[in-house]
């Protein structure tokens, strides 16, 4: 009885061993268990706090960059995407986040097309929403806007800045200036333009460079008047009684002009480069201005080949004995004073350095070569 008894008694030690063991794994489940939920609730916490801040953030950056009021005229070209035009926007301090502009321009539109490309006038005091929602509703700035048009420009040159600018359409630009009879009544300045001018470019070289306030959405006829009124004004009395006094016109003032600006980069070579002009002129020498014949192949490019030299065209003065046909840009009124006014030298050739703009002079064949090895190879 002793021994069963002491089995007995050995057998329930192991069962509360087992028990006491069932415990412990049931225990440490449930501290697991517990662990594992605090982490769940620990991670989401930490993720809401995450969402909260950044929902913070990024509501943050969609606010004014200031309250300022300034008005600043912006420009959105054709094709811009949705980068560029946060870009555009972030370069002209009117949004805080060009990231978060995408973000939330991206969200809300259908697609880029529904921003339409034009002139927009905001305030940094706006929010990229306000923003954002102006050019999707295609509020666009009808005001005056300052165009630059460079020194050098021709009329096809000029009539794709005014359209990028959303001032006019090139084509309707260029199909404005061939009204040269309509404008011969209305501007002096005129008055030297052939009444038969087959072959050049209309209005070439009569539209003054200068910068503009051209009111967006403008008709082609006010772009042209006002630049035609701004060269009238350029050439004071002075000019054009010495242009007289010279057995002059003022289109071939302007047409000279034309090449000295495309054939010199430094102003105090402009009247250098006029007086080779005129003294090959005056020799009957060929002009053989690469200038011009660029402009009749229509393009700008740095090498120009023998078969480009034999360019059949009236601008082409490796061709063609004389001045071309008509100007080729738009001068600077320093070419055009340059014109008027000549350096009295005996200089029939000049060339380029390109890498320095400046120009070398020479009164012979043999000299010229000698630059242009020196300056061109």
């Amino acid at each position: 009885m002793a021994q069963k008894d002491n089995a007995s008694s050995h057998d329930n030690e192991i069962k509360k061993d087992l028990f006491a063991d069932d415990e412990i794994t049931l225990n440490e489940t449930r501290h697991k268990d517990k662990k594992r939920l605090i982490t769940i609730i620990v991670i989401l916490l930490c993720a809401v706090c995450l969402f909260i801040a950044w929902r913070f953030y990024y509501n943050n950056q969609l606010k004014p960059v200031s309250n300022s009021h300034k008005k600043i005229i912006v420009e959105i070209p054709e094709g811009s995407k949705i980068d560029d035009i946060a870009k555009i926007l972030h370069d002209k301090g009117l949004i805080r986040n060009r990231m978060i502009f995408q973000s939330y321009a991206g969200r809300h539109s259908q697609g880029i097309k529904q921003i339409k490309a034009a002139n927009y006038r905001f305030e940094p005091s706006m929010s990229s929403v306000e923003i954002f929602n102006a050019m999707l509703n295609g509020k666009d700035y009808d005001g005056a806007v300052a165009i630059t048009i460079p020194e050098g420009k021709n009329i096809k040159e000029i009539g794709s800045i005014l359209e990028s600018h959303h001032i006019c359409s090139s084509e309707d630009f260029v199909n404005e200036t061939k009204k040269v009879s309509e404008y011969k009544k209305r501007y002096t300045i005129l008055s030297s333009y052939p009444d038969t001018a087959d072959g050049r470019t209309p209005l070439e070289g009569y539209l003054f460079a200068d910068t503009y306030q051209f009111a967006s959405n403008s008709s082609a006829s006010t772009v042209v008047s006002q630049m035609l009124a701004n060269t009238q004004k350029k050439f004071s009395k002075s000019m054009l009684n010495k242009i007289s006094a010279n057995n002059q016109n003022v289109d071939q003032i302007l047409n000279v002009a034309s090449i000295v600006e495309m054939e010199s980069k430094e102003d105090k070579d402009k009247p250098k480069v006029a007086s080779v002009i005129y003294n090959r002129l005056a020799q009957n020498m060929k002009l053989q201005s690469d200038a011009t014949v660029l402009y009749a192949l229509g393009e700008k490019k740095t090498n120009i080949t023998n078969d480009d030299l034999k360019t059949n065209s009236p601008y082409n003065t490796y061709v063609n004995t004389g001045l071309p046909i008509g100007p080729i840009c738009s001068p600077s009124l320093k070419s055009i004073k340059a014109a008027i006014n000549p350096a009295q030298t005996n200089y029939l050739y000049f060339v380029s350095d390109p890498s320095t703009g400046k120009t070398y002079f020479a009164t012979n064949l043999s000299d010229h070569q000698q630059n242009i090895n020196k300056y061109l190879k």
